[in-house]
């Protein structure tokens, strides 16, 4: 029998959380005009609370770096955050001719409520777990999150992999080819781009994505 490394157990559990998280983000996708607050603009409250422990002020651009979406996107989410009265525009204490942004009351109330069911959440997933392994595993989560940031996956690597694998098979991945799947394994395109080794982009009840909450 095979033994099973680290990496594969790694990798099978991220693709597990994957395809659990992503029910419900499916789900909310149907229902995102019936929410009280839209999860692109939780998103831009996320961001603009992080980015004033950090910079002086925040501006629109610094959004855009924070959410890795291009500056005319993080305008329209931030227009709409402002629209919906969690995030205000004030004029640049430094430069006269800029704004920064900043939340507003109802914007740091919902940033409380939204860190508060995450953290609950996860809360009880280990509540059964002992202390030391509630540690050992935040400080070990904690660490793969450092690596991944400090090395993320390089798709280009993958879609390499594909090629070679499929050699001159003639099975192509675009719509309309032979093996009409959008990607591999004939299951239909994903909801995201899934990196190098099955570690998905995102997922689960945090803010990594401009549609989780």
């Amino acid at each position: 029998m095979n033994e099973v490394t680290p990496a594969a157990a790694i990798d099978a559990a991220l693709l597990r959380l994957r395809r659990i998280w992503s029910r419900p983000l499916r789900a909310r996708k149907v229902a995102e005009a019936q929410r009280p607050v839209q999860m692109s603009t939780v998103m831009v409250v996320h961001a603009v609370h992080r980015l004033g422990l950090e910079l002086a002020e925040v501006t629109v651009g610094a959004v855009a770096e924070q959410l890795d979406v291009d500056p005319s996107t993080a305008s329209r989410l931030v227009n709409e955050a402002i629209a919906s009265g969690l995030v205000e525009r004030e004029e640049s204490e430094v430069d006269a001719r800029r704004a920064r942004l900043v939340l507003s009351a109802p914007g740091r109330r919902v940033l409380g409520a939204v860190t508060g069911y995450r953290r609950d959440y996860l809360d009880g997933l280990i509540a059964g777990w002992d202390r030391a392994d509630r540690e050992d595993f935040a400080r070990l989560l904690t660490r793969f999150a450092e690596a991944v940031t400090a090395r993320p996956a390089d798709i280009s690597r993958l879609d390499e992999a594909i090629a070679e694998a499929l050699g001159g098979s003639g099975v192509r991945g675009e719509s309309g080819a032979k093996g009409e799947s959008g990607g591999p394994g004939g299951s239909g395109a994903p909801e995201r781009d899934e990196p190098a080794g099955g570690i998905p982009e995102g997922g689960g009840p945090d803010e990594g994505a401009a549609t989780r909450p």
